[in-house]
This record gives C-alpha cells, structure tokens and sequence, in this order.
C-alpha cells in the first residue's frame, strides 16, 4: 500500500479518536461545527443571582465564590468536584436552569459518578418540576451507587408525591430497599407510617411491631402501634 494511503488511513483515526475524548469529555461540541470545548465551557461559567430576596452582603459573598470557582475551572475544566459545588452554588441563588446545565455537563465528564444525577434527580423534582426527569436521574444515580441508602428514599418519594399514578412505587421502591439494607430502621419506620396513613393496618402493625423490636425507646412508635391494635 501506498504512503498516502496509510497517512488517510492514520488521519481517519486520529479524528475518530478525537470525536470519541470529545464525548468522553463530555464537551457538548462538534470539533466540524462553529462552537469549540473552550466556548462551550464558558456558556456555563456565568453567574447569575435570580433570589431577588439576597441581601447585598450575600450577594457579593456568592460572587466571590463564583469567580474562585470560574478560576478554577479555567485553569482546569476537568475538576469534576468545582462542576458540582458550582451547580450547587447556582441552585442556591435559584438559578434552576443554570444548575441543570452544569450538573448535565458534570454528569457527561463523570458518567460513573452518582452526585450529579443525584443533585438532578433533586432539582427536576423539587423545582423545575419535571418528575420523569427527575426519576431517570435517582435511577441513575442509584445505578452508580446502589450502597447509598438516600437515593432508595429519594425515588420512592418521587413516585409518591410527584408522579400521578405511581403512588404504588413508593411501597415497592422502599421495599426493595429493606431487602439490600435488612433492618434498617428509617425504613421500616417509612413504611410503618405509610401503611397506617394508608389504612392498611395488618402491614403497619407488622411493620410497627418490627420497628419498636429494633428501636424499644422509641416511645412514638410504641403508641402509633398500641392505637392500631386498638382498631382491629
């Protein structure tokens, strides 16, 4: 084979290895199109205080600690930890949207970490109001990191209270739960409490009864439990 064919060759790998880092970085361009990694980092590193309700000292606190995380991410848009603190930084002055973006950016240059979809499972849910979004990233996060017993709480009340037609889930979610983390008390107190709101009191009573074997102090448990055998 000719010289100019093997140099073909080495330029076709070399543009598809770069559009793969492309993707691996999590740069959200087209290396063929107008944008580069540069701007696309820049889009997210701005700043805007949408709580009209900030005093000016706050104000001027959470500006300083944007431009120390701006510099920070200048030097090095790869610090994964300063893309997280920064959407935090953003949710705080109710930048919604501007969170969302950083952490969607986050969560594409760290795909295997759990707290970007775990703070976005947070966000759809609780204020951007967009549930479906919100459960595909609690399962998500809960795909990179099923030891974390705060992200089974998280969907289970998402299907409870923000997903019409769902409500079944939480017991299920919750559940499944008990079965990887085996007496866990905050679960089985959940459950104990759905069941009596829910009138279902063979299953609250079980529950109770498992909840004030494992925690005897817990004097609140012990009355819920003796008013529902008083109901049998």
């Amino acid at each position: 084979m000719s010289k100019i064919f093997f140099a073909i060759i080495f330029v076709i790998l070399l543009i598809a290895a770069g559009n793969f880092y492309v993707y691996e970085k999590g740069y959200l361009v087209d290396w063929f199109g107008p944008k580069n990694e540069q701007t696309s980092v820049e889009k997210l590193l701005s700043f805007e205080v949408k709580d009209t309700m900030l005093s000016a000292d706050y104000v001027q606190r959470f500006q300083g600690q944007f431009e120390n995380l701006k510099s920070k991410l200048q030097q090095n848009p790869d610090d994964f930890n300063s893309w997280v603190t920064l959407g935090i930084l953003k949710k705080t002055v109710n930048d919604y949207e501007g969170a969302r973006d950083v952490w969607i950016y986050a969560g594409q240059i760290r795909p295997k970490s759990s707290s970007p979809f775990a703070n976005l499972g947070d966000l759809y849910a609780n204020f951007l109001n967009e549930p479906a979004k919100a459960e595909e990233n609690i399962k998500k996060a809960i795909e990179n990191d099923p030891n974390d017993i705060n992200f089974y709480f998280s969907l289970a009340d998402i299907y409870r209270y923000k997903i019409p037609g769902k409500e079944a889930l939480y017991e299920q979610t919750l559940l499944e739960a008990l079965n990887k983390f085996i007496d866990d008390v905050n679960i089985i107190s959940s459950l104990a409490s759905y069941y009596r709101l829910t009138n279902q009191t063979e299953k609250a009573i079980q529950f109770y009864e498992k909840l004030v074997k494992l925690n005897p102090d817990n004097e609140t448990a012990r009355q819920d439990l003796e008013e529902l055998k008083q109901q049998k």
